[in-house]
């Protein structure tokens, strides 16, 4: 038996324990993380989020061209360089992924490049909206989120799951459900289920767009105060045009006047951004 297979009985032989504010819940199975390691491009520089104890590590290692690994937690970094030592593919490196320049670290590697990993449930949202701001430096991103997480990326249209991170990743991104994995695939067992979901990045996201930036601050608005009418919720805002203003973008866009932003779909918000910026409308300044 591989002397990494239990999470549980490495960890106790060096003296440490999950840590339950970094989120550490550690994959057990490796047939799950060779599924993930296969949804990869092939013969890519890979960046790993989290590298635990190495189990995904391990299965990325085998289908990647060069593997780079973010691990907070300094008692882990010491077994991951103790276990890859031999690896000279493999550079483990010890910090936070939230401080690190995701845009520099990948810009270094030749394409093409993919993130992937295990995301904290604490940090799953200012990560995943690092890692879509710099969507245009990789190729793909294959993620393990809390799978209510996923169930909002993936969301459609008017079902209560949809919202505004639906869009903001919608617009830079498809993104796919792949596989589900349940609270006994890990240790410790996590109090929720897991999913695994994949995004692509978009080559042409803001083709037909007048201005991204109205177009994200449309959405926010929108969702802002979700149970009212899409043009009630964006009056509310600081700095959002007229009521005459909007009711106008808003037929000019061929919506009701009567819908609210969780009956909208990308597209629609896209004609609402150029329906307004035509009238001379910017994006407020916070």
């Amino acid at each position: 038996m591989d002397e990494y297979s239990s999470p549980k009985r490495v960890l106790a032989s060096r003296g440490l324990r999950p840590r339950k504010r970094l989120g550490q819940n550690f994959l057990v199975d490796p047939r799950f993380a060779q599924r993930i390691a296969n949804a990869l491009p092939s013969d890519a520089f890979v960046l790993e989020i989290g590298g635990g104890i190495g189990a995904l590590t391990a299965a990325l290692a085998r289908v990647s061209r060069e593997l780079a690994v973010v691990e907070v937690d300094r008692g882990l970094v010491e077994i991951l360089r103790e276990r890859f030592a031999d690896e000279k593919r493999i550079d483990i490196l010890s910090g936070d992924v939230l401080e690190l320049d995701l845009d520099e670290t990948l810009a270094a590697r030749e394409r093409p490049r993919a993130i992937c990993g295990n995301l904290p449930y604490s940090i799953t949202t200012p990560l995943l909206e690092r890692i879509i701001a710099c969507a245009g430096a990789w190729d793909c991103a294959v993620l393990m989120v809390q799978r209510e997480y996923c169930k909002r990326l993936t969301a459609k249209p008017g079902t209560p799951d949809y919202g505004s991170l639906t869009l903001f990743v919608a617009h830079s991104c498809d993104a796919v459900h792949l596989f589900d994995v349940g609270a006994s695939g890990f240790y410790p067992a996590p109090t929720v289920a897991s999913s695994v979901v994949k995004l692509t990045p978009k080559p042409d996201r803001a083709a037909g767009i007048a201005d991204s930036a109205l177009l994200l601050w449309l959405i926010r608005a929108a969702f802002a105060q979700r149970r009212k009418t899409l043009v009630n919720s964006i009056a509310a805002q600081p700095g959002s045009p007229s009521r005459d203003a909007l009711d106008a973008a808003v037929r000019a866009s061929g919506l009701r006047p009567d819908i609210r932003g969780e009956r909208l779909a990308l597209a629609d918000f896209g004609r609402l951004t150029n329906a307004l910026h035509a009238q001379g409308f910017r994006t407020p300044v916070r």
